[in-house]
């Protein structure tokens, strides 16, 4: 049953009801995102059903979107904050192509700031709106960050934290939604610090007598002025003297922040009473509170990771065809595990190193081996860099696993710390390329461009398993940083036999022809393989297919014979146009008086690319096997035969038939 739910379409609809219909809202709200997200869409679950109460509360209490704002971080808790901002009826399109996000997005709703995808910017995001707030004398608004006790310990938080604390008469709060977890366990200091306290009894009396305290603020100060400071400091002192070293208050109290908690985050009436109490306060303040990620499912089968997703069911996308016609081979994640196992066994020092991405990178089984060689920084991609370069310095071999998408949080430290003195380690990008229902936020196609401007550096991007396998052992002792991109897929089940052996900056021609060349890149090569015998089958044309390998350095003496004899030549990439691979190759031709005009870039346009199953995106974008073959065609001037679904050009924005 959700007849509350079913009543709650805006948050003015939810304030109609009674403060103890709530938590029986809350059961509902629960039971609706379990049904919706494990029993069909699939998507971030334990995120979401650990910040119900906390949604309701906020929305009950303040004015969202016109008024006071949030900004959650990640984005992944969003989803009870989506159920009560009016897009309950289209929670069956969650993260489905077309449909709405699987995180805040501002086209959605008014009632989403920020597009939320990369965890620890919500601080930043908040203080600037509060301080803009303030600017223009809006004082009875308040900026609010809801960021998850993960999340903290990203270096843009804390140096928001920093900021934020040294500032007064600011309406600034920050929920620190404590789980326990980001991705999977939370590591660190930090999250050792919050630890000790969660599972201690000490603050038992201290909450109370906090409580008494805030009640003595309510009282003695009534609103005004100077009193308020004098009541704070009174209870700022009084704090300091109740709390234990391992209470997080005191990190947050000498910050400069008004502390209050930790409250359980499933109470609601608890929640409401602190943001009554917090709102009393004219300085910033850290609301802490403690909450389940994945509280209401399967509450009796232990998680390592809380549920943190869901799987889409297979009637979604029953429908949709393989990505490529070789398709069904292991994940490129699952070959990346199996290779690092073998390097680790062989060789006592390598070193695996990931940022809150243990289960995504698949180290968390290469962890099970290998427990002391095997670090998860947690949420620090520039520490895991940095650290990476350390290690290497040392005498060790480092393999640092990071998505693509989050890699670019380290660009600094991949110029500084490895570029520049040219220091040896193998970075692994996962998720290269589009990821399919994550959507914008996470797709992977900016690695080449962020990694191709710094000198020093190797690009590589592997056609296979074989392949990639071949990579990492070979990268793994260059003398030089190197960076393997490979996508969120399935490997080949057919390989290709090997024409060349891996050599730096050669690329291998896989089939010959003598109507054109396409120059593939890592995942495209079996998609561009697939097109190219759609136009032999269609047309009798038969083009030369390239393996590129290395999008730095690539392989020129190569490329500028092909370019040469050739009238149409084809770059193909899972990458945004602007600093792809084509685009090196077009800078190539120009530079080497080639005759540039004969080049084609396929790639992905000036744009961001929104969520879907990744077969549908990569449609969308004409780089699936027959949007290649479309371009192709279109650019070689070959008619295509009736009834044939047109297909969108990626080069020019055209549509062929």
């Amino acid at each position: 049953m959700s007849e509350l739910l079913n009543s709650v379409n805006t948050p003015e609809d939810l304030k109609l009801l009674k403060r103890e219909e709530l938590p029986r809202l809350a059961e509902e709200m629960r039971a609706f995102i379990i049904d919706s997200v494990a029993g069909k869409t699939g998507g971030h679950l334990g995120s979401g059903l650990g910040a119900v109460e906390l949604a309701i509360a906020l929305h009950y209490y303040y004015r969202l979107g016109d008024h006071d704002s949030v900004v959650w971080d990640v984005g992944h808790q969003c989803y009870p904050h989506k159920l009560l901002t009016g897009r309950r009826s289209q929670f069956e399109s969650l993260r489905q192509y077309k449909g709405i996000s699987g995180f805040p997005d501002p086209k959605e709703s008014c009632f989403d700031k920020v597009k939320t995808g990369h965890g620890g910017t919500s601080l930043s995001t908040a203080l600037g709106v509060a301080i803009a707030n303030k600017t223009q004398g809006f004082l009875d608004r308040t900026s609010i960050a809801v960021i998850g006790d993960g999340a903290l310990q990203e270096g843009q938080a804390l140096e928001a934290l920093n900021h934020g604390g040294d500032l007064r008469d600011l309406k600034f709060l920050i929920v620190l939604n404590d789980n326990e977890h980001g991705i999977g366990p939370a590591t660190g200091a930090l999250a050792n610090y919050f630890s000790k306290f969660r599972t201690s009894h000490a603050y038992t009396s201290a909450k109370k007598d906090v409580k008494k305290m805030l009640k003595v603020l309510e009282d003695q100060a009534g609103g005004l002025g100077r009193a308020i400071h004098d009541v704070l400091d009174h209870v700022k002192a009084g704090l300091h003297g109740l709390m234990p070293a391992t209470h997080p208050g005191v990190l947050f109290e000498e910050l400069g922040y008004f502390y209050y908690g930790p409250i359980d985050g499933h109470n609601t009436d608890q929640l409401l009473e602190a943001f009554e109490n917090s709102a009393r306060v004219p300085k910033p303040v850290v609301l802490h509170v403690l909450t389940r990620k994945g509280k209401g499912f399967q509450d009796d089968v232990p998680d390592h990771y809380a549920y943190h997703a869901a799987k889409t069911h297979s009637k979604l996308t029953a429908h949709l065809p393989k990505e490529y016609a070789r398709a069904g081979g292991p994940s490129y994640t699952d070959v990346f595990v199996d290779k690092t196992t073998e390097l680790m066994k062989k060789d006592q020092k390598v070193i695996a190193i990931t940022a809150a991405m243990l289960q995504g990178t698949g180290l968390e089984i290469v962890q099970k081996t290998f427990p002391d060689r095997v670090y998860d920084v947690g949420m620090a991609e520039q520490h895991a860099v940095g650290f990476a370069q350390g290690l290497r310095l040392g005498g060790l071999k480092p393999i640092c696993a990071i998505y693509s998408t989050f890699m670019q949080r380290s660009v600094d430290q991949l110029f500084q710390e490895l570029a520049l003195i040219k220091c040896p380690v193998l970075l692994a990008l996962d998720r290269a390329g589009l990821v399919g229902p994550d959507g914008a936020t996470h797709n992977g196609v900016f690695d080449i461009a962020y990694l191709s401007m710094l000198p020093n550096v190797v690009l590589m991007a592997p056609r296979d398993a074989t392949e990639m396998k071949n990579m990492m052992e070979w990268g793994l002792e260059l003398a030089m940083p190197a960076a393997i991109r490979f996508p969120r897929a399935s490997s080949p089940k057919v390989e290709l036999p090997t024409k060349q052996p891996l050599e730096l900056g050669k690329a291998e021609i896989l089939r010959e022809g003598d109507d054109g060349v396409v120059i593939a890149y890592g995942s495209m090569v079996y998609h561009a393989l697939e097109a190219i015998e759609k136009i032999e089958e269609r047309h009798g044309k038969r083009l030369t297919l390239v393996n590129a390998r290395f999008a730095k350095p690539f392989d020129e003496q190569l490329f500028a014979t092909l370019i040469e004899k050739h009238n149409h030549v084809f770059t193909v990439e899972e990458h945004v146009r602007r600093g792809g691979f084509g685009s090196s190759v077009l800078e190539f031709a120009n530079r080497a008086r080639l005759e540039a005009g004969k080049l084609e870039v396929l790639a992905i346009d000036d744009r961001f690319v929104d969520h879907g199953a990744r077969v549908e995106v990569l449609q969308e974008v004409g780089l699936d096997p027959e949007g290649i073959a479309a371009s192709i065609e279109r650019r070689l001037g070959l008619r295509r035969a009736s009834g044939e679904t047109s297909r969108r050009s990626v080069a020019t924005g055209s549509v062929t038939g």
